[in-house]
């Protein structure tokens, strides 16, 4: 598990490196009071394990930029890549202009997970109103939680968490050829019938592509869909899509939001914060990893153990 009794602790992201797993998570003061003041003052922190479930914290990756950046609020979600012997850090930007309501794509470089550096005082990614919702049109402008893969066509892509022309949350997508320079695209997925597709993440198990994001109860209108809050998986026939999202399930586990799926010795597993329920306060802690399995219907749950 990874906590800290002096902040609450949330979305996550991880990079493997030989035997360790740095693990990036969202982090703001518990001296807040409410939770729901957090996202105003999040921070990307780092902590390193070996297995998962043992963590020791490491000087905190990125922090607020400098005023009058686009991230010069809070950071949010992202994700990491190598390239060569770089690490390549995507992550969301705030402004403290808009508190939230404007969302960017930024990114770090790191030669050792350890000690991170920004690219550019620019966003390298933000929503085309072409396809998306932006700022100037709405007052507000979903493009967060970028999640940057190299896919078998040789380029690199990022799935966005967006949203599109008629008010559903969509798959945002943007490529890049060197990880530099990035294009936004279509959205990869539109008219969803959820109001968010937080988080997402495309895995393989084996050979079979599997979409995973999180929603809340209420984000969701689709008859076809269990209505429930937390991390959900969908059918994909590549991790480009297309994307069964009238098939997506909820995982079976009660309060864990924002989950990531990881691949270790046993197989891949799930690390997510434990969410507020009707019975169990915001607790701001990741919990130990959930080990997973495909299903036949082509999504993923928890894995049985005897």
């Amino acid at each position: 598990m990874i906590d800290d009794p002096q902040r609450w602790i949330w979305d996550s992201w991880y990079a493997k490196d030989g035997d360790d797993y740095h693990a990036f998570f969202l982090a703001a003061p518990r001296s807040l009071g409410d939770p729901d003041q957090r996202h105003w003052s999040a921070v990307a922190a780092h902590a390193v394990s070996t297995d998962l479930r043992e963590w020791r914290h490491l000087p905190d990756a990125l922090v607020p930029g400098e005023p009058g950046r686009f991230d010069d609020q809070a950071i949010w979600t992202g994700s990491v890549v190598k390239d060569g012997d770089v690490w390549r850090m995507f992550y969301t930007g705030i402004d403290a202009t808009t508190r939230g309501a404007r969302q960017r794509v930024g990114h770090a470089i790191s030669h050792d997970l350890v000690t991170w550096t920004r690219v550019s005082p620019d966003p390298v990614a933000i929503a085309d109103a072409r396809w998306y919702s932006t700022y100037d049109r709405e007052g507000a402008e979903a493009f967060r939680d970028p999640w940057v893969f190299r896919h078998t066509d040789g380029r690199w892509h990022m799935l966005v968490t967006a949203t599109d022309l008629f008010g559903h949350g969509c798959i945002g997508h943007a490529t890049s050829d060197d990880l530099l320079t990035w294009v936004v695209e279509e959205p990869l997925a539109i008219k969803t019938g959820f109001l968010q597709l937080e988080v997402l993440q495309v895995h393989t198990f084996g050979e079979t592509p599997v979409l995973f994001f999180s929603c809340l109860e209420t984000d969701i209108s689709l008859d076809t869909v269990e209505r429930r809050t937390g991390y959900y998986s969908a059918p994909a026939e590549s991790a480009l899509g297309p994307f069964a999202l009238d098939r997506a399930e909820p995982m079976n586990v009660d309060g864990i939001y924002a989950g990531r799926v990881v691949e270790t010795p046993d197989g891949p597993a799930m690390m997510g914060f434990r969410n507020v329920t009707a019975t169990r306060p915001f607790e701001g802690v990741i919990g130990a990893p959930i080990p997973l399995e495909l299903t036949s219907r082509g999504t993923v749950n928890v894995r049985a153990t005897p």
